[in-house]
C-alpha cells in the first residue's frame, strides 16, 4: 500500500515537471538556508565544549573597584589564588591551571635558516604543566605528561611548525624567541611536542605553548621570586585563572572560598577586588568579560537573530509548498473525486498527500544537500569558519536534518492535505467544485506574513549596512587600504633605525608619507595609553585622558583635521613636548579651540610639560562601540610602536617589494611583518561585518523563497479565474483592465505586508543600534527603498502569470473546465 502512494507520489510529480522543479528548489534553498545557520548556531553554542571537563571548568576573574568608584573586570586573578584554594579545598578543587601572556608581538627564530616570524595575538602563552588535564591538548607528537614540565620547553601546532620549520616532523629542533619585555635578547627553546591546530570554536587557540619555568630569569629580574613564588603568592603577579572541580563539587561552597581567600589578602588594599567564577562553556556570550581579547566575541542576540531567521525561512519554504500544491488543486480534483467514489477514506487521501510530501521533501533535502556542499567555502569565509563536509555527519546535525525533514513533511502537507481530501466528491465529479472563501484567506493571509519577513529582512539589512558605513567613514578609514602598520621595537626591531628607515623610503616618491606612532585601532587589551595631566594656568584639575604619540608626521598620515593653531613643525624641537588636543578635551574644558591655544599641559607623573599648539578634529582610533574621550597627541612616539607607511593605491603589490627590501636592508635579522590598516579596522569590527553579510545573504534567499510563493498565488489565481476571465473579455473588457484587477490583489498583499513588517524592523533596529554609542539615523529612506524593492519584486514575480491569463482566447477560457 505505501508502495502504491509512493508510486502515485511520484507519478505527481512527473505529471508536472514545473510545479514540482519550482516546489522542490524552493524547499531546497529554503532547506540549505536552515541547514548552514543550523551548523553555525550548533557550532557557536559548542563553544569550549572539547576540553576534558567543560562543565566542571571555571575561570576566575575580579571586578576591580577604584576609590572613585569605578569598575572593571579583568580576566586575570591573583596568581596564588588557585595555589591556597587547591590546598584548602582538596576534595573540591580536581586541577588548577595558570597562563601568562604578555602584549606585544613575540620574535620566533628558526636558527637553521635563520627566519624570523612575529607571533600574532593569542597565539603564544606560557602555561603550567596541568595544562593537559584543564584544557583540550591535541597532541600528536612528544609526551603529554612531560612535554611542558621542563624550562625553556615549547609545543607548537602543526601550523607553527610548518611556518618555522617547513614540515611537522619537528620533535627535538631548536627555535629561539625574543620578547621586549620577557627576555633579553633571543632565548633557545626545545621542541617538546606538536598538536593538531585547534578547531575553530575554542577560545584558546595556540600556536605556541611554553613552559611556565621560562620565565623564572624574567620573574627573577622583575621582582626577584622564582615562577614557584609566584605561583604560590597572592600579591606579587595576576595571572589567567583556571580550576576543574570534581564532579558533584558543590559550586557556592567553592566561590565562597575563594571571595574568602580574597577578602583575607587585599583588606588593606586602597582598591576593592571582587573575585567571580565563569564556567568556561560562558566565556563565548559573556557580556562583561572579554575573556579572549585576541579573538572576537560573539553576542547571543545574533544567535536568537539567525536562529528567526531560519524559522522564517523554513516557515517559507513550507508556505510555498502549501500554496504551490493547491494552486494546482483543481488539477487533481476529479482524482480526489473518483479515490472518493471508489471508496478511499479521507484519512487514506491524508496519507496520500503526506507521502508525496515526504518524497518531494525528500528529493528538496538530497537537492539542499548539494547545494550546501558547493557553498561551503564561500560560506566559510563569509560566517569566518572551517566548515568542511564532515561537520554535516556529526550525530546531531544528522538528526537535526532527519527532524527537518520530518517537520517540513508534516507542516507543509497538513494543509493541502486537509484541504484537497475535503472536496465533495459529487461536486467534484460534476464540475462543480467550490473553494471556500476561508482557505483563500488562509493562502493570502500565508502570502502576506512571507513578504512581511521579507521586507523585515530587507530594512535590517538596509539599516546595518547603514552603520557600517557610519563605522567605515570614521577618520581611521580614509586611506585605510593605503596605511600598512609595520610591527617595531624592543625584541622586534630597533626603533633607533626607524631615521634611517624613514629617509631611505621617502627617497622613493610614490612613498607618500611616513610615520614612527603608536599602534593604532586600539583595541581594548592593548596598552590604553592614559595620562594623568593638568593645565595649572586654567585650574588645579587633574585630567585622565587619551595619549596618543608619534612623530611630527603622524597628523598628516592619517589626515587629522587643525580647527585651531597649527600641526607639529619639524623646524621646531621643542614641539617634542608639545600637544595636539581633540574636540572632546576643549568642551570638557569648558572653553572654545581657539582659547585652548597656549595653555601649559604639565604631566603629573613624569613632570614634563608643553604647550597646546592646535586643536584636531575628533576622530575614533577605539571601537565605535565606546565613546570618543578627550585625547592629547604628542609629538613624540611612546609605548606600543609601529611604522606607518601610506602608499599609492595602485601601487600597493610594487611598493611592498621595495618596502620590505628597505626593511631587511636597515633592520637586519628583523621580522618583517605587516597589516593593512583597513585589515585591522575589519578585525575591530568583525562581528558586525560578519552579521552583515550573513544577513544580507540569507535576506536575498528568503525574498527568493518568497517569490515562489506568490508565483504560487499568481498561478493559482489566475487558474481559478480563468473563465471570470474569459467572460469579461466577451463583454469587452481590455487586457490593461485584466491585468490591473489580478495585480492589484498582490500588491495591496504586498502593501498589508509592509505595514505590518516596517514599524517592527524600526522597533528591532532600534534596539540593536544600542549596543552603537555612535549611531546610524533611521531616516524614511531605508523604509522607503524597502518598499520599492518589495514592490519592484513582486510586480515583476506576478507579471508573467498575470499577463498570460489576460491575454488568453476568451472561446478557451470560457470552456475551460
Amino acid at each position: 500500500m505505501i508502495y502504491n502512494y509512493l508510486k502515485v507520489a511520484w507519478r505527481a510529480l512527473g505529471r508536472s515537471k514545473g510545479y514540482s522543479f519550482i516546489n522542490i528548489m524552493g524547499l531546497s534553498i529554503g532547506l540549505a538556508s536552515v541547514i548552514l545557520i543550523f551548523i553555525y548556531i550548533q557550532d557557536e553554542l559548542t563553544y569550549d565544549t572539547a576540553h576534558p571537563a567543560p562543565g566542571q571548568t571555571f575561570g576566575i576573574g575580579v571586578e576591580i573597584t577604584n576609590e572613585q568608584g569605578e569598575k572593571r573586570f579583568h580576566t586575570t586573578a591573583p596568581a596564588g589564588l588557585a595555589h591556597l584554594l587547591k590546598e584548602q579545598m582538596p576534595d573540591q578543587v580536581a586541577h588548577i591551571l595558570r597562563y601568562y601572556q604578555m602584549v606585544w608581538s613575540y620574535s620566533m627564530r628558526n636558527p637553521e635558516k635563520d627566519e624570523v616570524i612575529l607571533s600574532e595575538d593569542g597565539e603564544l602563552f606560557f602555561v603550567e604543566d596541568t595544562y593537559s588535564q584543564v584544557m583540550h591538548f591535541p597532541l600528536i607528537q612528544g609526551n603529554r605528561d612531560e612535554a611542558l614540565t621542563q624550562p625553556n620547553s615549547v609545543v607548537l601546532s602543526e601550523t607553527a611548525a610548518l611556518r618555522l620549520f617547513g614540515e611537522v616532523d619537528v620533535l627535538g629542533r631548536q627555535l629561539e624567541m625574543q620578547h621586549r619585555a620577557i627576555t633579553e635578547g633571543y632565548i633557545s627553546l626545545e621542541v617538546t611536542g606538536v598538536m593538531q591546530d585547534y578547531p575553530g570554536n575554542v577560545h584558546m587557540q595556540p600556536d605556541y605553548l611554553i613552559s611556565m619555568g621560562t620565565l623564572n630569569p624574567f620573574l627573577q629580574r622583575r621582582m626577584e621570586a622564582s615562577v614557584a613564588d609566584v605561583l604560590s603568592s597572592m600579591d606579587k603577579l595576576f595571572m589567567a585563572t583556571y580550576i576543574q572541580v570534581e564532579d558533584g563539587a558543590d559550586l557556592e561552597q567553592v566561590e565562597v572560598a575563594v571571595k574568602r581567600i580574597t577578602d583575607e589578602h587585599f583588606q588593606e588594599a586602597n582598591y576593592k577586588i571582587n573575585p567571580f567564577l565563569r564556567n568556561i562553556t560562558d566565556f563565548h556570550f559573556d557580556d562583561q568579560v572579554d575573556w579572549s581579547w585576541w579573538n572576537s566575541q560573539s553576542d547571543y542576540s545574533y544567535i536568537i537573530i539567525f536562529g528567526s531567521i531560519g524559522l522564517m525561512i523554513l516557515l517559507i519554504a513550507c508556505i510555498n509548498y502549501m500554496n504551490l500544491a493547491t494552486a494546482k488543486s483543481a488539477r487533481r480534483a476529479r482524482e480526489i473525486g473518483v479515490r472518493k467514489a471508489l471508496g478511499s477514506s479521507r484519512w487514506s487521501l491524508v496519507f496520500q498527500f503526506f507521502q508525496e510530501s515526504l518524497l518531494t521533501a525528500f528529493i528538496a533535502l538530497l537537492v539542499a544537500l548539494l547545494l550546501v556542499m558547493l557553498a561551503l567555502p564561500t560560506y566559510n569565509q563569509l560566517a569566518d569558519k572551517d566548515f568542511s563536509l564532515l561537520s554535516l555527519l556529526r550525530v546531531d546535525v544528522v538528526g537535526a536534518l532527519f527532524g527537518i525533514w520530518l517537520i517540513v513533511s508534516v507542516v507543509s502537507s497538513a494543509y493541502p492535505a486537509i484541504f484537497l481530501s475535503g472536496f465533495k466528491t459529487v461536486e467534484v465529479l460534476k464540475g462543480k467544485l467550490v473553494l471556500r472563501k476561508g482557505s483563500s484567506s488562509l493562502r493570502k493571509a500565508l502570502v502576506i506574513a512571507q513578504f512581511a519577513v521579507s521586507v523585515l529582512l530587507i530594512v535590517s539589512t538596509g539599516i546595518i549596512l547603514q552603520q557600517m558605513n557610519l563605522v567605515q567613514n570614521t577618520k581611521l578609514y580614509d586611506d585605510a587600504e593605503s596605511i600598512m602598520s609595520i610591527a617595531i621595537g624592543p625584541g622586534i626591531a630597533p626603533a633607533e633605525q626607524y631615521e634611517v628607515l624613514k629617509n631611505e623610503l621617502l627617497n622613493n616618491s610614490d612613498i607618500e608619507d611616513i610615520t614612527l606612532a603608536v599602534g593604532l585601532p586600539r583595541l581594548p587589551h592593548i596598552h590604553p595609553l592614559s595620562a594623568s595631566l593638568t593645565l595649572p594656568e586654567l585650574n588645579d584639575q587633574v585630567y585622565n585622558w587619551k595619549r596618543l604619540g608619534g612623530d611630527y608626521n603622524f597628523p598628516t598620515v592619517f589626515n587629522l583635521k587643525i580647527l585651531a593653531g597649527r600641526s607639529f613643525d619639524e623646524q621646531n624641537v621643542s614641539d617634542s613636548n608639545n600637544y595636539l588636543i581633540n574636540e572632546t578635551a576643549v568642551q570638557m574644558l569648558n572653553i572654545t579651540p581657539d582659547e585652548a591655544l597656549g595653555y601649559t599641559v604639565l604631566d603629573t607623573i613624569s613632570k614634563e610639560s608643553g604647550r597646546v599648539i592646535g586643536v584636531v578634529e575628533d576622530f575614533h582610533f577605539e571601537s565605535i562601540h565606546t565613546s570618543i574621550k578627550p585625547t592629547v597627541i604628542q609629538g613624540k612616539p611612546q609605548q606600543s610602536l609601529a611604522v606607518h607607511v601610506k602608499i599609492p593605491s595602485d601601487k600597493i603589490p610594487e611598493k611592498l617589494a621595495t618596502i620590505e627590501k628597505t626593511w631587511k636592508e636597515v633592520m637586519p635579522g628583523a621580522a618583517f611583518q605587516y597589516r593593512f590598516m583597513s585589515d585591522k579596522l575589519e578585525n575591530m569590527y568583525a562581528s558586525e561585518i560578519r552579521i552583515a553579510g550573513l544577513i544580507r545573504v540569507f535576506s536575498v534567499l528568503a525574498i527568493l523563497i518568497a517569490c515562489l510563493g506568490l508565483y504560487g498565488l499568481a498561478s493559482y489565481t489566475a487558474e481559478q479565474k480563468t473563465k471570470e476571465i474569459g467572460v469579461r473579455k466577451v463583454l469587452g473588457a481590455t487586457v490593461s483592465q485584466i491585468l490591473l484587477m489580478l495585480i492589484s490583489k498582490f500588491m495591496l498583499m504586498v502593501l498589508t505586508a509592509c505595514v505590518v513588517a516596517l514599524p517592527l524592523g524600526y522597533f528591532l533596529m532600534q534596539e540593536w543600534l544600542q549596543n552603537f554609542v555612535y549611531q546610524a539615523e533611521i531616516g524614511w529612506t531605508v523604509f522607503g527603498l524597502s518598499i520599492l524593492i518589495i514592490a519592484v519584486i513582486a510586480l515583476a514575480t506576478v507579471a508573467y502569470e498575470s499577463i498570460k491569463a489576460s491575454t488568453i482566447n476568451p472561446t478557451k477560457a470560457i470552456r475551460y473546465e
